[in-house]
């Protein structure tokens, strides 16, 4: 590699130190002459920063690349954002001037679906209510929620969107025992359904299942796809997962509909985020909040620093890049 290609860390030090390694660090010098990080509120260092840089890591907290900020780096080829989404990050003047740009969401997605299927479990167990009873010596509530515990198996379940996450988490219920698995998606073909191995349905039809879990990206066609109406479709006992986006669902009509019948709902995503500390979410004792912690936070982040450098290796070697985001595919990705 050419150390002559300048690599701008356009990431702030914390960051750097939660997606790369020392080890990792050390790799990806050997591509290229490394500079950064720098404090980014400060417009003389940023400046500097993207002086002469052909390569841009990004990640959480990244500026935009708008017009002024591409004005000062006229040798940008390559935006590699070390988190998921790039939509805070990319602008028509960036896709305009042909820079290419990349994604780390697929090692993103990978504990995501982890902790999906995890909340899967969990909730039909009803963990969280029995383990809050158990401790409470309420032998009269262990009864109550013992009698609608299940297991992941021998059900029908769906799973909204076929988004990077969606297929993740489809993967791994391969491993559960007689499962039959409906997906909602609308970009997803009939062959491409097959090869998943779901059974393609609508969105009414998917939400009819015992257990629903949501992976699709915060778009305007999806916003407030779980509403008033499709809700109500729900079983009695149905399990509903969250771990897109909070947009995605109508937060006053869940509460609503969980007050009118026994529903099991566990959100990692809400909107606004943070959750208000007067949300009604908080109120109903089957709703379960997580502060967005589904995806990397530890060692995946590590994994998503990796994939980084693997795409700035094939870029630099002239290679196809794996995980390239276009300017087309924004309105139908996360």
């Amino acid at each position: 590699m050419s150390k002559d290609v300048k690599i701008a860390l356009v990431i702030s030090e914390n960051i750097q130190n939660r997606m790369f390694t020392p080890r990792d660090l050390e790799t990806l010098k050997s591509l290229g002459n490394v500079a950064g990080p720098v404090n980014l509120n400060d417009a003389a260092a940023l400046a500097a920063l993207l002086d002469g840089a052909r390569i841009a890591v990004t990640g959480w907290g990244s500026p935009r690349f708008d017009a002024a900020l591409l004005a000062k780096a006229p040798d940008l080829r390559m935006v590699a954002h070390t988190a998921g989404t790039v939509k805070g990050i990319v602008s028509d003047e960036l896709y305009d001037r042909g820079i290419v740009v990349t994604t780390s969401a697929a090692a993103n997605a990978v504990p995501v679906a982890q902790y999906t299927v995890a909340m899967m479990v969990s909730l039909l167990k009803q963990v969280p209510w029995l383990a809050d009873a158990y401790n409470k010596a309420d032998q009269k509530e262990i009864e109550r929620r013992r009698a609608v515990v299940r297991e992941l198996e021998a059900m029908r379940l769906s799973i909204i969107g076929a988004s990077r996450v969606g297929r993740e988490v489809i993967k791994l219920l391969k491993g559960y025992p007689d499962l039959e698995i409906l997906c909602y998606d609308p970009y997803l073909s009939d062959s491409a359904a097959r090869e998943l191995g779901v059974i393609k349905v609508s969105l009414e039809e998917a939400c009819r299942c015992e257990l629903v879990s949501i992976h699709a990206p915060s778009i305007p066609e999806t916003r407030h796809m779980f509403n008033a109406r499709t809700l109500a479709l729900l079983p009695d006992h149905a399990v509903l997962i969250n771990t897109s986006r909070g947009a995605l669902i109508d937060e006053a009509a869940l509460v609503a509909e969980c007050a009118r019948r026994p529903l099991y709902v566990m959100l990692d995503v809400t909107d606004p985020e943070p959750m208000p500390t007067d949300s009604p979410l908080r109120k109903n004792p089957n709703i379960i909040v997580t502060p967005h912690i589904a995806g990397a936070m530890n060692q995946a982040c590590k994994g998503m620093g990796r994939l980084t450098i693997g795409e700035i290796r094939r870029f630099l070697n002239g290679e196809k890049l794996q995980h390239a985001v276009t300017r087309d595919m924004l309105a139908t990705q996360a």
